[in-house]
């Protein structure tokens, strides 16, 4: 679920950069508060956060939830804006200045998220299958001389769920898209290649990763019939050291056995 929460967030930040008055000054999870970051930045600036988590798991398994998440974006503007295009107008630095400033920007960042813009809009909208909230809060400091206008944006989101442990990504699902607009990007590649590292893993049984998605143990797991089984196709090496005996039983060697998950050398 943690990996549903950082897609989403890289897709909220790369979906509103160059889409609104903040232009590229858009920061994923700016550590500072934005009194400080628009004191060294005073034209219009995106912070790009993810807050409150929650997930309703079933019995064990703390992976596959109902997830609910806050998407946070802070906008702040400390200076006069020059707007040109088809449109040319200076917006003061003023209360009404300011305060039109941010109004313009809640609403360029809504629709660069709902909007088909760009790829980064079409995975957003992916991952979040429904928003349950929309909440805008209102801010202003003139601290340390710094006279600034801030809005925080709270989108209350369900995400889709990350991919089963070991499983391959299916193409054409949502994180394949995901993982390929990432890739597109040379900053994010690296994280991309972790992602899908992650997710797909080196390979894991059918039965392991339904065991992973209910979050029991090998021995549950093999009490109500999930594994482990022996698969001629994943393990001939395995398969080929059983020898059978007497028409309906089989003996497996000790070291065959370990790896299936056997104990004392057989089924």
């Amino acid at each position: 679920m943690s990996l549903s929460r950082l897609a989403m967030r890289i897709a909220a930040a790369r979906a509103v950069r160059g889409a609104t008055l903040a232009e590229d000054r858009v920061f994923d999870s700016a550590i500072d508060p934005i009194d400080l970051a628009i004191a060294g930045n005073r034209q219009p600036i995106l912070v790009v956060m993810t807050d409150e988590h929650e997930a309703i798991p079933v019995g064990r398994d703390l992976f596959h939830a109902d997830i609910s998440c806050d998407l946070v974006i802070d906008a702040a503007i400390a200076a006069r804006v020059e707007i040109g295009g088809e449109v040319s107008i200076t917006i003061p630095h003023t209360d009404e200045g300011m305060e039109l400033v941010l109004d313009m920007m809640e609403h360029q960042v809504i629709a660069a998220l709902t909007r088909e813009c760009s790829g980064w809009s079409r995975v957003w909208m992916k991952l979040v299958p429904r928003v349950k909230r929309r909440l805008s809060r209102r801010g202003a400091s003139a601290e340390g001389g710094v006279r600034f206008a801030a809005r925080q944006i709270v989108l209350t989101c369900d995400l889709i769920e990350a991919p089963a442990g070991g499983a391959a990504i299916v193409a054409g699902s949502a994180w394949a898209d995901v993982l390929t607009v990432m890739e597109e990007d040379a900053a994010l590649k690296p994280i991309a290649d972790l992602l899908r590292l992650t997710i797909e893993g080196a390979g894991v049984a059918e039965w392991k990763r339904a065991a992973n998605m209910l979050g029991i143990h090998k021995a549950t797991a093999k009490a109500i019939g999930l594994g482990p089984v022996l698969d001629e196709g994943a393990d001939p090496a395995s398969v080929a050291a059983v020898t059978v005996t007497g028409g309906m039983s089989a003996s497996l060697d000790e070291a065959a056995a370990a790896e299936q998950g056997f104990p004392h050398g057989g089924p």
